[in-house]
């Protein structure tokens, strides 16, 4: 079943407002289902006929983390993806959530701005980033590309996430101060941790 958008998301993509859909849609320059409510509709085809698409989208997988010794998690998160997204391309890193400089993460963005994705699957919105998930969300409706999160959010308190941000953050600036490995690195993290578990 083809995809269709509401005014107001019809004009995101298209860089117009609602109100130029709705003149479009009485002028015939612009195909719209309606709805028994009396709704309009904009079905993805006609939005891509607007924006000269010819090519097929693809689908997309994006699975991260952190370190090397996740490797098993990682082939856990593409399977899990896979089952849900069969002919999906896969697009993995092994970085933190807050480099945005991975490798495939960029290649995925490309080919987002190039209109070539038409859903990114993931498993969790931290594997995409740990902070701005929802800066990336509207930046790929902006090109027509949907981001699904297929398990939502990690099941964690609050007290538990600002943990994690805060142990995350100290981890990426120590990191570039003494390196990943140092044992400045390594003592600060421990500090951190034990300070947060009282």
């Amino acid at each position: 079943m083809e995809r269709s958008y509401s005014p107001r998301e019809a004009g995101r993509i298209l860089g117009v407002t609602t109100h130029t859909i709705q003149v479009w849609d009485r002028q015939g320059k612009i195909r719209c289902i309606r709805l028994p409510t009396g709704r309009r509709r904009i079905p993805e085809s006609e939005i891509r006929r607007l924006l000269n698409i010819s090519e097929q989208r693809k689908e997309a997988i994006y699975a991260r983390v952190s370190s090397h010794n996740q490797k098993s998690d990682l082939d856990k998160q593409v399977q899990l993806l896979h089952n849900r997204a069969p002919q999906a391309e896969v697009y993995s890193d092994i970085k933190s959530g807050l480099n945005f400089r991975r490798k495939n993460l960029l290649k995925l963005l490309d080919d987002v701005i190039n209109r070539r994705v038409s859903r990114i699957y993931v498993t969790y919105e931290d594997r995409l980033a740990r902070f701005g998930f929802d800066l990336l969300c509207w930046i790929c409706s902006k090109y027509g590309t949907e981001i699904v999160v297929v398990n939502g959010k990690e099941a964690i308190s609050p007290q538990e996430e600002l943990v994690q941000d805060l142990i995350a953050i100290i981890t990426s600036f120590s990191a570039k101060l003494y390196g990943l490995g140092s044992h400045k690195t390594k003592k600060l993290l421990q500090t951190v941790k034990e300070v947060t578990a009282q």
